[in-house]
């Protein structure tokens, strides 16, 4: 299972880290791809590529896309993520292309819960960092935290809810989805170090494993 999950990941990636990830190895307006399902969930990966935010570079969260796109077509859920470098769709612009597309798909298809896929470096050991915006982004399913913490603790993974909101919280997706769409919205930040399918394989496994059950017994 291992072997299998970290050779799909892997050749997924190669998507993402063309060109040093800038994606594309030639410009195209293309900003993301969209991938169709059944179940009304919608993952999302706004920086699987490198992105621009104002005048500097911001790098690629790796294999966030790669996740993105591998459990999408294994659970037959909806997915986009970025496959060429464009401006941060996490920024505070309120008109952004990728925001208006997972509005977009979230109206079209009823999609019932949004996960917002990301990566980080983390000053601890914590692996997965839940942020709601001081849960108001859940639109009053908190019940989904409790979800989250149990499914980890199966999975032996450190989680922790964040508490502390970007500054420009409204413009960010999952601010825009669950405030305009009124379906529950959640960031999931992965530490870079247990999403290292090369160096920690098998952390990285047990994180794939754990948004997968989730994701697979989430009652619509």
């Amino acid at each position: 299972m291992v072997i299998i999950v970290i050779k799909d990941i892997l050749n997924i990636e190669k998507i993402f880290s063309n060109n040093e990830y800038f994606g594309t190895n030639v410009w195209t307006e293309e900003k993301y791809r969209v991938i169709s399902g059944k179940k009304e969930i919608l993952l999302s990966a706004p920086h699987s590529v490198n992105q621009f935010r104002i005048d500097d570079i911001r790098n690629a969260e790796k294999y966030t896309g790669s996740v993105v796109k591998y459990l999408s077509n294994k659970l037959d859920l909806y997915g986009i993520y970025e496959i060429f470098t464009h401006a941060d769709p996490n920024n505070n612009e309120e008109n952004c292309l990728y925001k208006n597309a997972v509005i977009n798909i979230v109206n079209l298809f009823g999609i019932k819960l949004l996960i917002d896929v990301h990566s980080s470096t983390f000053k601890d050991d914590t692996d997965i960092d839940i942020v709601t915006n001081l849960r108001q982004t859940l639109c009053g399913k908190e019940n989904i935290i409790e979800d989250l913490k149990f499914i980890a603790d199966k999975y032996q993974l450190k989680i922790d809810e964040n508490n502390k909101p970007n500054k420009e919280k409204a413009y960010e997706v999952i601010g825009i989805t669950s405030s305009m769409c009124n379906i529950p919205a959640i960031r999931i930040v992965f530490n870079n170090k247990s999403l290292d399918f090369i160096n920690n394989p098998e952390k990285a496994e047990k994180v794939v494993m754990f948004l997968e059950d989730f994701l697979s017994n989430y009652e619509i």
